[in-house]
């Protein structure tokens, strides 16, 4: 497909203004990305919201990319708000506030990813193809701004190399023969390869800042608080967090401190008698202090569990699991011992009830501690809490799951009784149907869990702008989602997440939970970027 020079500005505007976040469908009806080189990397542009095909279904990848188009996607990549204020004098004299573009422009300037050209002047030639040089000195300033947060990115180095910079940084590729093209146009394919790696650039940057304000709420004795200037220890919150430090191997060593810590706090037996528990703790004068109760019993063990899973396999320390084996296996046994005739498990012996979010927790736990038996050779050990574990899944699926409202039940009573989602009640009923797929219940792919995220979308459709209905966060529905592949509602809602909480210092209820979430969904965002890397 062939366009003249005023059909592929026309064509240009269509395709950054016409649409944005189109179903990830979009990508497989375009007809012009078969065989393309960029195929995969512009469908995962497409799948993220942010750019869009044609209306014809084509989306012309070897076409010539303008410098506003450009700039409008680097800022969607980005997370740079957009800025409209007609009260203000706009930055470039050839792009007023009617221009489409402008509220991107206006941003990128605010930030100096941008300068005009001719400058004082102030001219920006929007409608102009961009060169890979220019592209390259957007890119690197906005990585500029992001490594060194509170500088301009004009003062981070505008006289830098910005193409070898961008090339060192693995953001550009060069062409066969090893040049780098200057001074050539850029295609669209070449803008949505270079934004993918851009995206999944900025998106570690934001999981390695979340990871280390993590630590700031970790105490001498290896405790992790809910955050750093906040008393309260809840271990099932610290066993979710700790699982977020999980990818990085300078972070182990906090990890088995807190495993530690939880050791030699578990309850031998506790005021229930049950072996294997913990209690939360307040701090008080810098020393942890026992309120000698926990929420639930049945969580607190699982997430354990599934956190000394998780540090055995990124850390290969199974020497650490065997000194520990007796508190392992006395906290599997909290699970085991509140397990009803059904596979499913109660709470705590004062709650007799049994929880959607806990028993998908617990189906995690055994399933991990069961992997852990096998690594040290307690092959029909394995199999047993294997098949407990199964049990549990069993219970979920043909107790838990409602066929008249086609979503899961929150819990089930003593009787039998179900509690479904009510309208307008997000907690626990619409944010547990995320927890079955979140945990591997189920599979993302299989009926019951699109249905059950369907139901939270209906219900919450505005959750990815944190119109929750509930007063925290909930960080891990962006993981959900990102699970889910609804990768736009997933950048929207991390996006989102940043500006009202960590941006703003993380007031409360942001907590060491929520970022851990947060880090969470960001791994496993980027993780499903660079799977479309080519």
């Amino acid at each position: 497909m062939k366009f003249g020079k005023n059909m592929f500005l026309v064509a240009s505007i269509l395709l950054f203004s016409y649409v944005f976040g189109l179903p990830s469908a979009q990508a497989a009806h375009l007809v012009d990305l078969e065989d393309h080189w960029a195929k995969s990397n512009i469908e995962k542009v497409l799948n993220l919201g942010i750019a869009g095909g044609y209306p014809d279904q084509f989306f012309g990848p070897d076409q010539l990319i303008t410098r506003a188009e450009f700039i409008k996607i680097l800022v969607k990549a980005g997370w740079v708000r957009p800025v409209i204020n007609k009260n203000e004098q706009p930055a470039f004299q050839d792009v007023g506030w009617e221009h489409w573009a402008s509220p991107y422009l206006e941003a990128a300037a605010a930030l100096g990813i941008v300068a005009g050209e001719g400058s004082p002047d102030r001219y920006f030639e929007p409608e102009r193809v961009i060169t890979r040089a220019e592209m390259a000195a957007m890119s690197g300033r906005l990585l500029a701004v992001e490594h060194l947060p509170g500088v301009p990115a004009t003062e981070a180095g505008l006289q830098k190399n910005w193409m070898a910079a961008m090339k060192n940084e693995g953001i550009i590729c060069g062409y066969p023969d090893g040049s780098l093209g200057e001074n050539n146009g850029l295609t669209r394919a070449e803008a949505c390869s270079v934004v993918l790696r851009l995206k999944e650039r900025l998106l570690a940057v934001q999981a390695d800042r979340e990871r280390q304000w993590i630590n700031t709420a970790q105490g001498h004795d290896g405790y992790i608080a809910m955050a750093g200037d906040r008393p309260d220890i809840i271990p099932y919150f610290g066993n979710l967090t700790g699982m977020a430090q999980l990818d990085q191997p300078e972070e182990l060593a906090g990890v088995k401190k807190y495993l530690e810590w939880n050791f030699a706090n578990l309850n031998y037996p506790d005021r229930w008698g049950l072996n294997g528990t913990i209690y939360d703790y307040s701090l008080k004068d810098g020393v942890a202090r026992s309120v000698y109760d926990y929420d639930s019993a049945d969580s607190y063990a699982a997430t354990l569990l599934s956190l000394a899973a998780g540090y055995y396999l990124s850390s290969g320390d199974l020497n650490f699991i065997r000194e520990h084996y007796r508190d392992l296996s006395t906290v599997s046994e909290v699970i085991t011992t509140l397990q009803d005739s059904d596979g499913l498990i109660w709470v705590k012996p004062n709650l007799q009830i049994k929880y959607l979010m806990d028993n998908c927790e617990c189906y995690r736990g055994l399933k991990d501690w069961s992997d852990l038996l096998a690594e040290l050779g307690y092959k029909e050990w394995s199999g047993l809490y294997a098949g407990k574990a199964e049990l549990i899944k069993q219970g979920i699926l043909e107790q838990l799951w409602d066929d008249q409202t086609a979503s899961f039940a929150w819990a089930v009573d003593h009787d039998g009784s179900k509690y479904l989602s009510s309208p307008g009640k997000s907690y626990p009923g619409l944010f547990a149907q995320i927890y079955p797929v979140t945990f591997g219940v189920i599979s993302p792919a299989s009926e019951k869990a699109g249905l059950a995220y369907q139901k939270l979308n209906e219900e919450l459709p505005r959750w990815a702008e944190l119109e929750v209905g509930d007063p925290f966060p909930w960080a891990i529905l962006g993981y959900a989602a990102v699970i889910m592949e609804d990768l736009v509602r997933a950048d929207r809602f991390l996006e989102n997440c940043r500006f009202t909480y960590i941006s703003r210092e993380r007031p409360y209820p942001w907590s060491t939970f929520e970022s851990a979430f947060y880090v969470r969904a960001c791994d496993e965002l980027r993780e499903n970027i660079r799977a479309g890397f080519n």
